[in-house]
């Protein structure tokens, strides 16, 4: 796991929060999460914790979409820059 790089971290622990349904999995996750923030969070800039801020409102909103769209709406922008 220590050859993974950050956008593979992000994008695997995205899929399995939402191919996951068990509520209780989901918590702690969130719990977990929370308390990294809290504990790190005089270290991000302003921007960093606006995004982050942002991320959980779309989550708990389920603003969310399913990483196979996630990598197609990628694709996507990356075909159209070319």
């Amino acid at each position: 796991m220590n050859d993974m790089s950050t956008a593979q971290l992000k994008s695997n622990l995205h899929r399995l929060i939402v191919e996951t349904d068990d509520v209780g999995i989901l918590q702690k996750i969130q719990e977990l999460f929370t308390t990294l923030r809290s504990e790190s969070i005089k270290e991000l800039s302003d921007h960093e914790k606006k995004m982050i801020e942002q991320g959980l409102e779309d989550i708990e909103n389920g603003q969310v979409i399913s990483n196979q769209a996630a990598k197609e709406k990628f694709q996507d922008w990356i075909n159209a820059k070319k």
